[in-house]
């Protein structure tokens, strides 16, 4: 292998005394042609289907060519794959699915937040052997192997440089200095010829007339936004791919259960006190119906005031037991205070969601309601794991934990739940607009059917210009969406927005 190779990645330390690692990089980088070339087809695929486009079928096609691109890299490396590869590449595919079935844009943004973390996840499995992995170990593995892909995003040139260096027949081709001057040329084009083209109108009129079908829509910032989006869709891509061929992180599991379970029963011990007299207050006064509040005080005020602090406990918790199980030597006293302690926790969750469920009697429901109702049910599946893990040290919890959220969320995500809400808020006849035109267009089709699209006659009231603006720019909203559709940006929720609202010939 030749010293250049080599010398591609900077030596590290290698706790397991392979050089794995090392001949994995060089044979990307010996067979850059491959590698590289895929990367760039990826990069331009990603920027046809992001640039732009968040939220079409273009995002579904994308989690699918993502995945094909590392499973090919994959196959080139021989790298096996593993066992639940085809849960991690269903629910990935079903976010990008996702983003073609809605219109909300905080579900959206919790898809790709989703498509990555398990993106990342699924990538992490075909280099490490993760069975022995806790849930400490997996989290940080995956934050490292995340933020540290940041820092390969000049690999692709770097990998070039190399296999150029190496190549003498490469070195000697008149037609690589042609392509290389050419690239250079496009960044350098693009930014002198829109400078050129702003500061002097003579120019620029010049320029219409010469050339004035090729570049009458011309563009230099479409031009930009186009080169930069598939410049990150390459380097990422690749940048990834040398991540974790690099295998940085250390696989062994370090035995952290040293310190001393005495601290760890002293200060739970005090906790569950606390807490098991909290639950039979919530038992006799909440569950029961004893409850009798002051006076002036009314049950949405009283569950809107506990809920979030009692959420809060609640994932404290969760987090307590996990530090206890992790850092602290077996010991049977423990184990059962931590049990304790998790049942008082779910007294806590199901003393949260009656709150939470009182205050949607008295308020409705918006999107947040909705989004913590599922937290907490997560939450309860959770801390189920978390129970069968005191007793049961050997069980995946990091796995169980990513099933739970993953099939949960997507449940959620694809239930589209602005349909719902605007279900549920007409049903109860609530007074408030702002419960129907902050939906997302998702709820358009709802609001047409029960009329609350229709333009008023009395515009011209004052009482009622608030309702009409929030009404017309809601209207708008979901009809600029629908105008704006094209072959690329084609949305579900969008089309079916715009074409209830001019089905019901409720806009001018």
């Amino acid at each position: 292998m030749n010293e250049e190779a080599m010398n591609y990645e900077a030596p590290k330390p290698n706790p397991t005394g392979s050089s794995n690692e090392n001949e994995t990089i060089c044979r990307i980088v010996e067979n850059f042609p491959v590698f590289g070339l895929t990367s760039v087809l990826y990069g331009v695929f990603f920027c046809f289907c992001l640039y732009r486009n968040m939220y079409s079928y273009t995002s579904l096609l994308l989690c699918i060519a993502t995945i094909g691109y590392f499973l090919f890299c994959f196959s080139k490396l021989k790298i096996a794959s593993f066992k639940m590869r085809k849960f991690y590449i269903a629910c990935i595919c079903l976010l990008g699915l996702s983003n073609m079935l809605t219109a909300s844009y905080v579900l959206i943004f919790l898809n790709y937040i989703g498509i990555l973390l398990l993106l990342f996840c699924f990538l992490i499995q075909h280099f490490y052997d993760t069975k022995k992995w806790d849930f400490s170990k997996y989290t940080s593995a995956l934050i490292q192997t995340m933020f540290c892909s940041i820092g390969r995003l000049n690999y692709p040139f770097k990998s070039f440089s190399v296999f150029y260096k190496k190549n003498q027949k490469l070195k000697n081709s008149k037609a690589l200095y042609v392509v290389i001057g050419l690239l250079i040329s496009v960044p350098l084009l693009l930014v002198v010829g829109s400078l050129l083209l702003s500061a002097d109108v003579v120019f620029r009129n010049l320029a219409d007339n010469a050339f004035s079908e090729l570049f009458k829509d011309f563009d230099f910032g479409t031009l930009i936004g186009i080169a930069i989006t598939t410049l990150i869709g390459l380097t990422f891509s690749y940048g990834i791919l040398i991540e974790l061929c690099g295998k940085h992180i250390k696989p062994e599991v370090k035995e952290k259960k040293t310190m001393e379970p005495i601290i760890a029963i002293t200060f739970t011990s005090v906790l569950t006190i606390v807490y098991l007299l909290f639950s039979v207050i919530q038992i006799v006064y909440l569950f029961i119906g004893n409850m009798r509040l002051p006076d002036n005080y009314t049950y949405a005020q009283y569950a809107r005031e506990g809920f979030f602090q009692l959420l809060f406990v609640c994932i404290i918790n969760l987090i307590l037991v996990l530090f206890c199980m992790s850092h602290y030597r077996d010991n049977k006293i423990l184990k059962g205070i931590l049990t304790v302690l998790c049942g008082c926790t779910y007294i806590m969750i199901a003393s949260s969601t009656m709150r939470m469920l009182m205050y949607i009697g008295t308020y409705h429901l918006t999107f947040l309601r909705v989004f913590v109702l599922l937290a907490l049910l997560v939450l309860f599946l959770c801390l189920t794991g978390v129970v069968i893990t005191i007793y049961k040290p050997g069980f995946p919890l990091f796995t169980y934990m990513l099933v739970v959220v993953s099939v949960c969320y997507i449940s959620f995500s694809l239930s589209r739940p602005d349909t719902y809400i605007a279900t549920y808020n007409i049903r109860a006849e609530a007074s408030d607009m702002y419960y129907y035109y902050e939906l997302s267009p998702d709820a358009a089709p709802i609001l047409a059917n029960a009329g609350l699209l229709r333009k008023e006659k009395n515009d011209n009231n004052p009482s009622y210009a608030g309702e009409n603006y929030m009404k017309n720019n809601y209207i708008h909203r979901c009809r600029d969406g629908y105008d704006n559709l094209n072959f690329r940006r084609f949305n579900l929720s969008v089309y079916q927005a715009g074409k209830s609202i001019l089905a019901k010939q409720q806009i001018n």
